[in-house]
């Protein structure tokens, strides 16, 4: 039955985690997976979720499933977040939510339903690099035809605005556009407001379809900043998809809690679009985990909002400290640092070779990946200054 079964590509994610949580050496920095982390370099717990637990446990709501399309007051409550209190369109009917498994799960099912469309006249999905590594094969996975394009220019260390524009514009009708929201990932590059509002222009003009991912709402800004996009692009009538996940702004990981929000062009077809998601979920996975969405309920339907949006306030002036420690302790180190101050969010990709990161991984205990990306949480007072070293010592060696 197996024998014809090939290895699966290499997920340089999951040998650098491998690799770092081996890793002894007390002098290890692990600079990579993408979770926040605290002064001591570990899960983070907010004092919110500490609070909503106590809630859940005296509530004691037991272990049922929730409805094949998630909690209502959790999907009620993440809408409101994503879109705004008085969105227009979540009045009138027009926005789907289902809950998802996290934001992985969200990109999934809305490749997979966007791809299953019968009124779709286009199956390609436009990708720009660097990007989340997940993007291409989910969505090869589902039969849909990824092209990519230049997002980033290491150079600038900025969005290749002009790159996008005019990709978006050359792009046949009702070709998909990946976009993330906030705190790029890998990058930490985004948009600004001014561009956003261009690039929607632009993808209107062209009836280009917005697909939004946004994993990092809260901290790049506030909630509402990050927001910005999807609430530009749902004012301006546009249909599109909208990716949620409450792991990295909430501290969700483990209990993958996400939602995948479909804005349609009518309560009608909203319907429609919700009993489609409904029969996806139950054939795939019947549905999603309860505790997760449970907590996260309770934090945004009671008075723990208030202490939520200081908590992110806190770790994004956290995120921002980090950034200045780092770049002040490579100012003799040749090499172009601004991209540390001037990109937002968990992560900036830092102006070094497959081979310093390489070197910085095995002889100096510092994780990040090959492409230079770090997680700014993963320093702290006792590690940045060591962690400067050795990327002076590598860029010295390898100049």
């Amino acid at each position: 039955m197996f024998e014809n079964v090939q290895q699966g590509p290499v997920d340089p994610m999951f040998v650098l985690k491998r690799d770092a949580d081996n890793d002894v050496s007390p002098d290890k920095v692990d600079l990579g997976v993408g979770i926040y982390r605290n002064t001591e370099g570990k899960y983070y717990e907010m004092g919110v979720l500490r609070e909503a637990k106590r809630i859940l446990e005296q509530n004691n709501p037991g272990h049922d499933y929730e409805s094949t399309t998630g909690n209502p007051a959790f999907l009620k409550d993440a809408a409101a977040a994503m879109f705004g209190e008085g969105c227009e369109a979540l009045n009138d009917g027009r926005v789907t939510s289902v809950q998802t498994i996290s934001g992985t799960g969200a990109n999934h099912l809305a490749a997979l339903f966007l791809a299953r469309c019968a009124s779709s006249k286009q199956n390609t999905v436009y990708v720009g690099t660097p990007t989340w590594g997940n993007y291409e094969p989910l969505c090869s996975l589902v039969g849909l035809q990824v092209v990519k394009y230049r997002y980033y220019d290491p150079e600038t260390a900025t969005v290749d605005f002009s790159t996008l524009l005019n990709t978006v514009s050359s792009a046949p009708p009702n070709s998909i556009f990946i976009l993330q929201g906030c705190c790029h990932n890998p990058t930490g590059a985004d948009l600004t407001p001014s561009q956003w509002d261009m690039l929607a222009g632009a993808m209107k003009q062209a009836s280009i379809f917005p697909f939004l991912d946004i994993a990092y709402q809260g901290l790049g800004g506030s909630m509402n900043e990050d927001a910005y996009p999807i609430r530009l692009f749902t004012e301006m009538g546009s249909e599109m998809v909208v990716c949620q996940s409450f792991s990295k702004n909430l501290g969700l990981y483990g209990e993958r809690c996400g939602v995948l929000h479909v804005v349609s062009a009518d309560a009608g077809v909203a319907s429609h679009v919700y009993d489609q998601l409904r029969c996806l979920i139950r054939w795939e996975f019947s549905s999603s985990p309860a505790y997760g969405s449970r907590l996260a309920s309770i934090v945004m339907g009671s008075n723990l909002k208030g202490q939520w949006s200081e908590e992110l306030v806190a770790m994004r002036s956290r995120l921002l400290d980090n950034r200045q420690k780092l770049h002040q302790a490579l100012q003799n180190t040749s090499g172009n640092w601004g991209v540390i101050l001037t990109t937002e969010g968990l992560f900036a990709c830092l102006p070094l070779s497959p081979l310093q990161c390489q070197n910085l991984r095995t002889i100096h205990h510092v994780y990040l990946p090959d492409n230079g990306r770090i997680n700014i949480s993963g320093l702290n007072s006792s590690n940045v200054d060591r962690v400067a070293s050795a990327i002076d010592s590598v860029v010295r060696d390898t100049k």
